[in-house]
C-alpha cells in the first residue's frame, strides 16, 4: 500500500512549484499577457464602425464593429477576460512560491551540519 502525504497546509489537489519553475511561468504568463493586451487593442480598432458604403458593405462594417467590441462575447471582451485569468493564474503562481519559500525557511532552521 503506498502512502501520500502533503506538506503542511497544502490540500492534495495542490501541485508543487520549484521556485526556478515559478519564475520562469511567472515572466512567460507576464509576456502572455502583453500579447493579450496587444490584442485587446487591436480588437477594440476593429469595433470602430468605418463607413464602408452602402448595402453589402455597410453590413460587413457593422459586423466588423460588433465582433470587435460590442459587449459579451465580442474579441475583446474574450481577451479581456482571458488577460483576468492569466492575472489570477500568476497570483497562484506567487502564492504557491510564497508557501514553498515558507516551507523552505522552516525546514532550514531544522538542519544541523557537522563534521566536514
Amino acid at each position: 500500500m503506498t502512502e501520500t502525504r502533503t506538506a503542511p497546509g497544502v490540500s492534495s489537489g495542490a501541485f508543487a512549484v520549484s521556485p526556478e519553475l515559478a519564475a520562469t511561468t511567472f515572466a512567460q504568463l507576464t509576456k502572455l499577457q502583453d500579447v493579450v493586451g496587444e490584442m485587446v487593442r487591436e480588437a477594440r480598432v476593429l469595433g470602430r464602425k468605418v463607413p464602408l458604403g452602402g448595402g453589402y458593405a455597410e453590413e460587413i462594417g457593422t459586423f466588423m464593429a460588433r465582433y470587435g467590441i460590442d459587449g459579451p462575447g465580442s474579441a475583446a471582451d474574450q481577451l479581456a477576460r482571458f488577460g483576468q485569468e492569466l492575472e489570477k493564474l500568476k497570483d497562484n503562481v506567487g502564492k504557491a512560491l510564497k508557501r514553498y519559500q515558507a516551507a523552505d525557511d522552516a525546514a532550514a532552521g531544522g538542519v544541523d551540519c557537522s563534521g566536514g
